[in-house]
C-alpha cells in the first residue's frame, strides 16, 4: 500500500489494496488498527476473514462506488459497519474504508420502517386468504351439527380431512407473514432466491386478485444460490409488485397483469440470475424513468405512497450485490433485478 495508494489516499484513511496480478493484498497502518488484520495478509486469509460472496461484491464495485457491510465478530455478532469505497490506480483496485456503524444503524432502521409499510400493503391479501378457509370450514361444521341433530353423519373421516386441510391453509399463511415480519439477523447469508420469489408470490396473489390484477410467474425451477438476506430481497420484490398493481389501477382493457420472471443472465462476465417484474400499464414517460428511483418522488396521492419503495429497492439491491433498472414504453414497464450467483465460499 505504501508504494502504490499512497498518491490518492491519504494515510489518515484506512485503505486498502489488491493486484489482481500478483493475488496479493496490502493494507496501511490506518486498515491493519481497524481491520485487527497484518499488513499483508494473504489472499485466503482476507477472504476468509471477509466472506467469500463479500469479497467478490468489493470487487464488482466501480470506482467511486460504495458499498456499506457489517463487520462480524468471530460469534456471529454484528458489531460495526464499515463503508468501502473503491478506486483504482493503474492495475490496482484499491478501497477507503471507514467505521459508519451509526450510518449502518440508520439504514437498517430505515429499512425496517419500510418493510412494516409493506406489511401493511399486504394485509388486505393475508385477511383474505385466512378469511376463505375460515368460512369453508363455518359452513362445514354447520353441516356436521345439522346432520348430528338428524342422527347421522355420514363419511366423518372425509369431512374431518376436509376441515384439516383448510386449517392447514390458515397455518400455512400465518408462517409466510410471521416469516416475513420476524426478527431477522442482520447477517448474511446464501439462500434460494427462487423461493423468495415463490414467498412473495403466495402472499400478494390473492390481494391482487381482489384488485382484478393477474399476477403470474415463470421461474427456472431449479435453486438460485444467491448472498444476502432473503427479507432484503422480498421487500424489493413486494416494493416492484405493488408499484406494477398501482400502474394498473382502474384499467379495463387490456387485463391488468403483472408477471414475474427468473431467468439465467451474465452481466459483465458474471453469471447471475435476472427478475424482473412486468406490467401491462400505461407505461413511464422516459423523462421520469430516472427520476423514479430519487428518494421522496412520487407520483402517486399523498396517502398512496411516501417516494421511498423504489429508492429502497435499488438500495436494497446493491445490498445484495446487484442492480436494479427499469426500460418502459406506453402498454409495459418491466423492472429488472440482477443478482450474481453466490460465490463457491469454499474457493480463496
Amino acid at each position: 500500500m505504501d508504494n502504490h495508494a499512497s498518491a490518492p489516499l491519504s494515510a489518515l484513511f484506512a485503505a486498502a489494496s489488491f493486484d489482481p496480478q500478483t493475488q496479493t493484498i496490502e493494507l496501511n497502518a490506518a486498515a491493519t488498527s481497524l481491520l485487527q488484520l497484518p499488513k499483508h495478509p494473504t489472499l485466503r486469509q482476507y477472504t476468509q476473514w471477509l466472506g467469500a460472496n463479500r469479497w467478490l461484491q468489493l470487487r464488482q464495485l466501480e470506482p467511486g462506488q460504495s458499498k456499506l457491510l457489517p463487520l462480524t465478530t468471530s460469534h456471529g455478532a454484528s458489531e460495526r459497519w464499515l463503508l468501502w469505497t473503491a478506486a483504482q490506480q493503474n492495475s490496482l483496485l484499491i478501497w477507503q474504508i471507514s467505521d459508519q456503524t451509526a450510518l449502518g444503524r440508520t439504514s437498517l432502521h430505515w429499512q425496517h420502517q419500510s418493510q412494516l409499510a409493506a406489511v401493511g400493503q399486504v394485509m388486505a391479501g393475508i385477511c383474505h386468504e385466512v378469511n376463505q378457509p375460515l368460512n369453508a370450514m363455518r359452513l362445514r361444521l354447520y353441516g356436521l351439527q345439522t346432520m348430528q341433530k338428524n342422527g347421522t353423519i355420514g363419511d366423518l373421516a372425509d369431512h374431518l380431512t376436509a376441515l384439516d386441510e383448510q386449517v392447514g391453509r390458515c397455518a400455512d399463511t400465518l408462517t409466510n407473514m410471521r416469516e416475513m415480519v420476524g426478527h431477522q439477523s442482520i447477517n448474511l447469508t446464501t439462500f434460494n432466491a427462487c423461493k423468495s420469489v415463490e414467498h412473495v408470490l403466495k402472499l400478494l396473489k390473492s390481494q391482487l386478485q381482489i384488485q382484478n390484477v393477474q399476477l403470474s410467474s415463470h421461474n427456472t425451477g431449479q435453486s438460485q444460490l444467491v448472498y444476502g438476506q432473503a427479507q432484503r430481497l422480498e421487500q424489493v420484490l413486494i416494493n416492484l409488485i405493488n408499484n406494477a398493481r398501482d400502474a394498473l389501477v382502474g384499467q379495463v382493457q387490456p387485463a391488468p397483469q403483472v408477471t414475474v420472471t427468473v431467468s439465467h443472465m451474465l452481466l459483465q462476465g458474471n453469471a447471475g440470475i435476472n427478475i424482473s417484474v412486468t406490467d401491462n400499464g400505461p407505461g413511464i414517460d422516459l423523462a421520469l424513468q430516472e427520476q423514479v428511483f430519487e428518494a421522496y418522488y412520487t407520483s402517486k396521492a399523498d396517502t398512496q405512497g411516501t417516494g421511498l419503495g423504489l429508492a429502497l429497492c435499488r438500495d436494497l439491491s446493491q445490498d445484495l450485490g446487484g442492480s436494479l433498472n427499469l426500460t418502459s414504453r406506453p402498454g409495459t414497464t418491466v423492472f429488472n433485478l440482477w443478482l450474481p450467483l453466490a460465490a463457491d465460499s469454499t474457493q480463496p
